[in-house]
């Protein structure tokens, strides 16, 4: 396989339609929403992109699919696509860009593919595995500042959101003072490859699903950016907490995060 590949060219013809889907929804006052949880918002534009994705996709490669509305407890013990069908909801519900569709092939033991799309910005980033990260089909790698208070990074607050501790905000209050400008941009997905193109040097966050960080994250190792753990493990994925970082920056961010969480957080 090739970047030029069928099955990439594919899945990216699958997430721009997605995308001009999602786009139909975005801004529409009558836009159907509802609550999955006391914190967690779902839309009509949500559930109708997953359908169209879940469809498309299963021609491509008729494997089982985790994905956000319809299939959160498939495991990865087997190959299946990891899909997210508007990440940064919140943000499309307010008529807020950005927001982002998220897809990944998953081979059983890695992402093998990755496409997220940014429709607002018509941003189409790809990767394949060992092949390079690109963005609208141009070669993309990761930013190569190496000092701090030069550097934009992104986080979120899932932990927070969603699960009521006081998470990772001693982390932000540290990065802030130490930093040119954090970003909360409410989308994973996209915090995730604009790492990859250099715009962020960095981004972490916990509570994240697989959804959120499946494709977003094998775009960043292909453009030369490093993806763990907050402990510095490789079960980003599954595990909850995440890194993404350029190489000069990565330690960095893991000390700020381990010194400024207590021992007992994650």
């Amino acid at each position: 396989m090739n970047i030029h590949s069928d099955r990439l060219s594919q899945v990216i013809g699958i997430a721009e339609k997605a995308g001009e889907t999602a786009k139909k929804f975005f801004c529409l006052p009558e836009l159907k929403k509802s609550f999955k949880s006391k914190c967690d918002l779902v839309s009509e534009a949500d559930t109708t992109v997953e359908k169209m994705l879940l469809e498309s996709l299963k021609a491509v490669d008729d494997i089982e699919f985790l994905s956000e509305e319809f299939n959160p407890g498939t495991s990865l013990s087997k190959p299946c696509w990891i899909v997210d069908p508007i990440d940064g909801t919140t943000n499309f519900v307010a008529g807020i860009a950005p927001f982002a569709i998220s897809i990944a092939h998953y081979d059983g033991s890695q992402v093998d593919l990755a496409v997220c799309f940014l429709p607002v910005t018509n941003e189409m980033f790809s990767a394949g595995k060992g092949l390079g990260a690109f963005l609208n089909g141009k070669k993309i790698s990761v930013s190569i500042e190496n000092t701090a208070i030069n550097c934009v990074g992104a986080t979120g607050f899932a932990d927070i959101t969603q699960h009521g501790g006081t998470g990772t905000l001693p982390v932000f209050c540290s990065m802030v003072q130490k930093t040119r400008a954090m970003r909360r941009l409410g989308s994973a997905v996209t915090d995730l490859v604009y790492t990859a193109c250099g715009k962020f040097a960095f981004f972490y966050e916990a509570g994240l699903s697989p959804w959120d960080v499946a494709a977003g994250s094998l775009i960043v190792k292909e453009a030369g950016g490093i993806v763990t753990e907050f402990s510095g493990g490789s079960n980003y994925i599954l595990g909850k907490t995440i890194i993404a970082s350029n190489p000069e920056m990565y330690d960095f961010v893991k000390n700020e995060i381990g010194n400024s969480l207590s021992k007992n957080c994650f």
